[in-house]
């Protein structure tokens, strides 16, 4: 049987296969300041558009479902007409996969925004940078942004679907400055963290991390957005984020101890 050891933070935990993956593998943490997101202060609640998704089963695989990097609670805002998005595949999937964008329109109806994106997914953290594909937002609007695995061309009711709203805003003068004085990718996280830009956070994030890795900074995000709903909603609400934190922190205690072997 062959395994696959990357990701290996999204792996069914085989804690022999993990450890097969560290020997071969080095997992490449860079020592950083851990950002710490804050929610908009003039947050909103996502649409019900974002509540509806494709069925369990289809082409699902085991452990942790097919996930949004994205708020569920209020709207992610962005000062980028071009962000970068990021969703979870779960292992194993390899299947046809479509992005879709859309416009909420004057009656808050979500209106088709160019042509569907053709994908291959790919399991691990995914990741696509709207200004590759041409599709340019608009500030001031709020789009929704959606993901589909295609299980099955005969059978639609079987695609995996993810949803989440994005909210394109203006950046603040005071901001800007403060953002053309900082140079390091752990800066910027900070500064976007810190400011309520959760895309921005994220997208800086996830460039510090391995290709298809969710990595330190951008799981401690994660954790900050999952700490952000009062401790009887967060389980149900943020259960697929709260397994990828604690795999991700699974991984880097391993590594962390390997090095201290190796000294």
């Amino acid at each position: 049987m062959k395994y696959s050891c990357y990701p290996f933070f999204v792996q069914s935990f085989n804690l022999q296969l993990l450890r097969i993956c560290i020997l071969s593998l080095s997992l490449l943490v860079t020592p950083t300041a851990l950002a710490e997101y804050v929610a908009p202060a003039d947050q909103k609640p996502p649409t019900d558009y974002t509540t509806s998704s494709g069925p369990r089963g289809g082409c699902e695989g085991d452990g942790i479902p097919l996930t949004a990097l994205a708020p569920k609670t209020h709207v992610g805002a962005t000062l980028s007409t071009h962000p970068t998005l990021a969703w979870f595949v779960p292992d194993a999937i390899i299947k046809p996969m479509e992005f879709r964008l859309y416009e909420y329109d004057a009656q808050g109806k979500p209106q088709p925004v160019g042509q569907p994106i053709q994908l291959q997914s790919s399991p691990g953290i995914m990741r696509l940078s709207l200004a590759r594909e041409q599709l340019k937002l608009t500030v001031g609007k709020t789009y929704l942004w959606q993901v589909v695995i295609l299980c099955d061309p005969d059978s639609p009711s079987s695609d995996l679907i993810v949803r989440s709203d994005i909210q394109v805003v203006e950046t603040p003068l005071a901001f800007a400055q403060q953002l053309a004085q900082v140079n390091t990718g752990s800066e910027k996280v900070e500064l976007y963290a810190g400011a309520g830009f959760w895309y921005d956070a994220m997208g800086e994030a996830l460039q510090l991390a391995p290709p298809w890795q969710l990595g330190e900074v951008a799981a401690s995000l994660l954790r900050d957005l999952v700490n952000l709903e009062p401790d009887e909603t967060r389980p149900e609400i943020y259960t697929a984020e709260l397994e990828l934190i604690e795999n991700t922190r699974s991984i880097l205690r391993a590594t962390d101890s390997r090095k201290e072997r190796q000294k």
